[in-house]
């Protein structure tokens, strides 16, 4: 689970894990949403098996992640989530936003797939 930022509209790695990075330790936390929630991030929109878009709330006393205002948490592959942090800057946001489009386009496509597989196998 790597960690990356934004610079100029490419990613940075700046981290193997999320907890080293933010200072926030998981604990009993077994959900990302509530792990992100101790960090004053709220779920904004959900790709479902993409990614998941986390905002920060307007509530300032939270001190971990200073500067970030979003969190991206992708499903690079199976169970392992990669976070990418972006701050208050729209064309690193959009960046972002442009990276992910491929992957929610592909994931659409499966799903028509195997959809079409499903119902192609009823008819035979």
């Amino acid at each position: 689970m790597a960690v990356y930022t934004v610079e100029n509209g490419q990613l940075k790695r700046v981290a193997e894990e999320m907890e080293l990075y933010s200072g926030q330790q998981w604990g009993n936390i077994c959900d990302g949403d509530d792990y992100l929630k101790t960090m004053g991030f709220h779920l904004w929109d959900d790709a479902k098996d993409v990614y998941r878009h986390y905002q920060r709330s307007a509530d300032t006393s939270f001190k971990q992640l200073p500067g970030v205002l979003h969190v991206f948490d992708v499903q690079a592959h199976d169970d392992v989530i990669d976070y990418i942090l972006v701050g208050d800057h729209l064309p690193d946001y959009l960046a972002v936003i442009a990276m992910l489009e491929p992957m929610c386009n592909r994931n659409a496509a499966l799903k028509n797939e195997v959809e079409a597989e499903r119902l192609s196998g009823r008819r035979s």
